[in-house]
């Protein structure tokens, strides 16, 4: 139930936005948990087309300053909407799948367009929802997403099992599709152009992190503990299939705990910060993240794997709003489809080198290998967002 604390054009945008994030999640339950378990199982795919497909995905996101600077004094709602439209899409194309090159494919198209969908998703966010009721709005709606989650998560697992892989992909493609047709709804005010950024190319983009010292920290402490991530991507398959055997309803479990875990997270992520500065939050997030490669390289059996569901579903959801939040903080009005793209743009860096490396190190060293040094890098990074405790964002007014 929607809260009598929001004024009723945030109650009416939250119904649009909670509808849609239903849809989307039934969508992503079934198509995301299961896409490694398919290229590898029932495709085949070696661990270069795993690296492949992931560093392709952060290459995707290298185009995020030219996103941003495409719906730059435009209204961004249409630069959210059709990207994601298409990306989710692709995957009516899944029946005609013949190799797991082909189906690489389609998971590099939903990334190409979902990552043109990021800045606007931003600027979106930050002209529906006021900052002191942001973190609480958000919240709301994640958690109607992650109850569904819980039980739509055991059933993919038991559907998977009995159904082709195909025909579940084309019907969560048209959900996903309806998802972002729903999203059209959204109010989205103006903002008065005076005092707004130009469009941000290479220069301005290196001129504001060289100038922003503040954004920089943060960006260097994402660096090192988004590269741990990255590196990880394509040792996930490889651990799941040859090393501890799961299977689909196994994945299923585990997706069902990460959802409890997305509920749990989506209202502490949120009312945490509404009541402290986003740095704070971006450092319990950082130091929650950081175990999930700890439990990866010591994982002795499927089930230990139910732990690093809760922790990557925690460090998800904390993503979209801990990370967001704390870039708005730090770009203040006008420049946060900027500095989105920026991250972003940082972001799809080392999502190129990261799962190449990721591989070599594979190759070399073996799947427990990549989480050793995953182990390394996501600790740092924590460790830095914490060493930065005298740079601290402003925490937000409460309103009563």
């Amino acid at each position: 139930m929607i809260g009598s604390r929001f004024s009723p054009e945030i109650r009416r945008a939250l119904r649009i936005d909670i509808s849609a994030t239903l849809l989307f999640t039934v969508f992503a339950g079934l198509t995301g948990p299961f896409i490694g378990l398919i290229l590898r199982r029932e495709l085949g795919a070696t661990p270069m087309q795993l690296a492949v497909m992931s560093a392709a995905g952060g290459a995707c996101l290298l185009l995020s300053l030219l996103w941003a600077r495409a719906f730059h004094g435009r209204p961004p709602l249409p630069y959210l909407v059709w990207p994601g439209f298409v990306a989710r899409g692709v995957f009516l194309l899944v029946p005609f799948v013949s190799s797991a090159w082909s189906f690489v494919g389609l998971v590099i198209a939903r990334d190409f367009f979902g990552a043109a969908a990021a800045p606007a998703q931003a600027s979106v966010i930050e002209r529906v929802y006021p900052r002191a009721q942001r973190g609480h709005a958000l919240g709301i709606v994640r958690m109607a997403g992650a109850v569904l989650g819980i039980g739509l998560a055991l059933a993919a697992g038991q559907l998977f099992e009995r159904v082709g892989y195909r025909s579940i992909f084309v019907a969560a493609a048209l959900l996903g599709m309806a998802a972002s047709l729903r999203q059209r709804r959204l109010a989205v005010p103006e903002l008065e152009s005076a005092g707004e950024a130009p469009p941000a190319g290479l220069r301005e983009a290196w001129l504001a992190v060289r100038d922003d010292h503040a954004f920089r920290r943060l960006l260097v402490a994402s660096f090192l503990f988004g590269g741990g991530f990255w590196l990880m991507t394509p040792a996930h398959p490889l651990l799941l299939v040859d090393v501890l055997h799961v299977s689909a309803s196994q994945v299923g479990v585990f997706a069902a705990v990460a959802a409890v875990a997305t509920l749990v997270g989506s209202a502490y992520w949120g009312w945490l910060v509404d009541r402290r500065s986003s740095l704070e939050a971006l450092r319990v997030m950082y130091l929650v993240g950081a175990a999930a490669p700890v439990i990866y390289y010591v994982a002795w059996s499927p089930w230990v794997l139910v732990a690093s569901s809760v922790t990557d579903s925690l460090l998800a959801v904390g993503l979209e709003l801990v990370w967001m939040m704390a870039v708005i903080d730090v770009a203040g009005p006008h420049r946060t489809a900027q500095y989105v793209a920026i991250g972003a743009t940082l972001t799809g860096v080392r999502g190129v080198v990261g799962p190449l490396v990721g591989g070599l190190v594979i190759h070399a060293f073996g799947v427990h290998g990549v989480y050793l040094i995953a182990s390394i890098l996501t600790l740092s990074g924590a460790w830095l967002v914490g060493r930065e405790g005298r740079f601290r964002l402003p925490a937000p007014a409460l309103t009563r």
